[in-house]
């Protein structure tokens, strides 16, 4: 089974539209159906607390629906510690430790709609060029 990081913008926007239809919701129904595994760690998890917790969700979708879906993330995922060794690689160092995670997890992609991400998917593979075992042949999927 595919394993997939998905960045807290995707998750973020999975949960505040779940009934859009759109791509990030789209995942959000495939991983509570155990489509794919999804690797996250605390970080993931503050991250995507805090955006929900913004008057734009808020005013958006009920608080405990919010909680909820959370909770729903949290059940189905397979949970990693925030990575310990973050190499300093992306032009935002803030999101480095989502390769850090996927590189940890085995995952094969990232899946963001972040620019920064998407530039630097070639980060994920070993020096050399080849992806490392870990890695297989990880990349950063841009999220459409």
């Amino acid at each position: 089974m595919k394993r997939l990081v998905l960045d807290p913008n995707t998750l973020i926007s999975g949960i505040a539209g779940i009934t859009s239809g759109g791509p990030p919701a789209l995942l959000i129904r495939a991983m509570q159906a155990m489509q794919f595994e999804i690797a996250i760690c605390p970080e993931v998890l503050r991250e995507v607390r805090k955006a929900l917790r913004k008057p734009y969700f808020r005013e958006r979708v009920d608080g405990e629906e919010l909680r909820k879906a959370v909770s729903r993330i949290e059940d189905v995922a397979i949970a990693f510690g925030d990575p310990s060794r973050v190499e300093p690689i992306l032009r935002d160092p803030k999101d480095d430790y989502l390769l850090a995670l996927a590189r940890h997890a085995d995952a094969e992609a990232v899946v963001t709609g972040d620019k920064d991400l998407l530039d630097h998917g070639a980060e994920l593979a070993a020096p050399g060029g080849q992806p490392s075992r870990s890695m297989r042949s990880a990349r950063v999927a841009r999220l459409t």
